[in-house]
C-alpha cells in the first residue's frame, strides 16, 4: 500500500497495512532547509504522504475577498517581520497589523482591523465576490512522487473564526453574550462565502482533503454548549456535507478539551478528528477518545508537542506507547503541533525515537507497493 493510500484508506475507515505518521512530512528531502529536520525526514520519506495544497483564499476578516485588502508597509527588525494591511470598504479603511518571526515561524496579530461596533459595520459593508484567484485545481501537473504519495489538499476556516479572527478573542467572546444576535448573523454571512468558495474549488471533484480549523475557540469551556451548537454545529455540519458531495475528506482540527466536542464532530460528519491531547493540556487519553469514537471517525494529534520539545526520550516512549492503547483502527500517529522554531539534539533525538516505536508497534503488513521499511533509510 502506498503512503497515499494508507493515509486515504485509514480516513476513510478502511484496514491500511500500518498506521500513518504525519511527521516532517514533505515532497523531498530537498525541501528542507535544516539539515537535522532532512536526516530525520530521510528515515521515512518514502513512508509519508505530502500534499498538494491549493489555496481557498478565506481570510479570518469575514472572509472579505482578498482583492480588497492590501498591504502598504512591511518592516523587518531583529528577524520579525511586521506587515500593515489596508482593508478597503465603503464605510471607510481598517487597518490590520500582524506580525512574523522569521525563526519560529510563528505569527501574531498587533492589531486586529475590527476594534468597534462601527467597525464591524465597515467590514461587513464590502460587497461580496469571489477571491480574484479562486479556482478548481488543476492537475495537469503534478509532481512525479504523487501517485504514490501526493494527495489534493485544500482547507478553510470554520464560519465562525472568520468572524471571532477580525477581532480580539475577549471581544469576541463579550459580543457572544451580549450580542448573540448580531454573531449568528455574521456567522451566517461567513458560512454563505465559503460555501460560494467551495462551490467553485470544488467544482471538478478532485480535491481529496479538505482542513478545517477554529472551532476550538468555542469548544468548551472556551465557549458554553449553547455557542457551540448554534455558531459551530449548525455552520460546519452542511460545509462538510458539501466537501463530502465533492468526494473531499474533511478534517477537523481542535485543541482543548475535547471529551465533549468528539462526539459532536462525529456527528457532523467530520472524517479526521486532532489533536486529541491527554491532561493536563487536554481531558481524556487517546484510547478514551478511541472508545467514544468506535470506529466512527479517524482520530490523530496524540503526541504532545511540549513532551517531545522539552522531555527526554523516556517521556517520549511512555506517550507513543500510551498512543496505541486502544487500538490500532483509524488511528494517525503525529504531533499535537510544531515542530516550532530550529530541531534542537534533543528534539531530534525525540523525533527519532519516534520512529524506532512506529516501526515496532505499527510494522508494515504484507509485501504491496511502496513496502519497504522505514529503517533503511538509517
Amino acid at each position: 500500500m502506498t503512503p497515499r493510500d494508507r493515509l486515504l484508506t485509514t480516513l476513510r475507515g478502511g484496514t491500511a497495512d500500518r498506521v500513518p505518521l504525519v511527521l516532517l512530512n514533505a515532497r523531498r528531502l530537498d525541501d528542507f532547509r535544516d539539515p537535522i529536520r532532512r536526516q530525520i525526514a530521510a528515515r521515512i520519506i518514502d513512508q509519508t504522504h505530502f500534499q498538494v495544497g491549493f489555496n481557498s483564499h478565506v481570510n479570518r476578516y469575514l472572509v472579505t475577498p482578498p482583492q480588497r485588502i492590501r498591504e502598504v508597509a512591511r518592516e523587518e527588525s531583529g528577524g520579525t517581520v511586521t506587515a500593515t494591511s489596508e482593508i478597503d470598504t465603503p464605510k471607510g479603511t481598517l487597518t490590520a497589523i500582524v506580525a512574523r518571526n522569521t525563526q519560529t515561524d510563528t505569527e501574531w496579530t498587533v492589531k486586529y482591523p475590527v476594534e468597534s461596533l462601527a467597525d464591524i459595520e465597515r467590514i461587513r459593508s464590502v460587497p461580496w465576490e469571489l477571491p480574484a484567484g479562486l479556482a478548481a485545481p488543476d492537475l495537469w501537473n503534478l509532481p512525479a512522487e504523487f501517485a504514490t504519495r501526493g494527495i489534493v489538499a485544500s482547507g478553510v476556516s470554520s464560519p465562525m473564526v472568520c468572524v471571532g479572527g477580525m477581532m480580539r478573542y475577549e471581544r469576541y467572546l463579550e459580543l457572544c453574550a451580549a450580542e448573540f444576535d448580531l454573531v449568528r448573523e455574521l456567522t451566517q454571512q461567513c458560512f454563505e462565502r465559503i460555501m460560494s468558495v467551495l462551490d467553485v474549488l470544488l467544482a471538478k471533484r478532485n480535491v481529496e482533503y479538505m482542513w478545517m480549523g477554529g472551532c476550538e475557540w468555542l469548544t468548551p469551556p472556551m465557549g458554553s454548549p449553547r455557542l457551540h451548537d448554534e455558531l459551530v454545529q449548525r455552520f460546519e455540519k452542511p460545509l462538510i456535507a458539501r466537501m463530502h458531495a465533492a468526494g473531499a475528506l474533511c478534517h477537523v482540527h481542535c485543541h482543548g478539551k475535547v471529551r465533549s466536542t468528539i462526539e459532536k464532530v462525529i456527528e457532523r460528519g467530520a472524517d479526521f478528528f486532532e489533536p486529541v491531547e491527554p491532561p493536563p493540556n487536554g481531558d481524556l487519553t487517546f484510547a478514551e477518545a478511541k472508545a467514544i469514537a468506535a470506529g466512527r471517525i479517524t482520530l490523530g494529534g496524540n503526541l504532545e508537542a511540549r513532551i517531545v520539545e522539552n522531555e527526554n526520550i523516556d517521556a517520549v516512549e511512555r506517550s507513543v506507547r500510551a498512543a496505541f492503547e486502544g487500538g490500532k483502527h483509524r488511528m494517525v500517529l503525529q504531533l499535537s503541533a510544531g515542530p516550532i522554531g530550529p530541531i534542537t539534539p534533543r528534539m531530534a533525538g525525540n523525533y527519532n525515537r519516534i520512529i524506532d516505536l512506529w516501526e515496532e508497534m505499527a510494522p508494515m503488513q504484507g509485501d504491496g507497493p511502496g513496502a519497504r521499511r522505514a529503517s533503511a533509510h538509517r
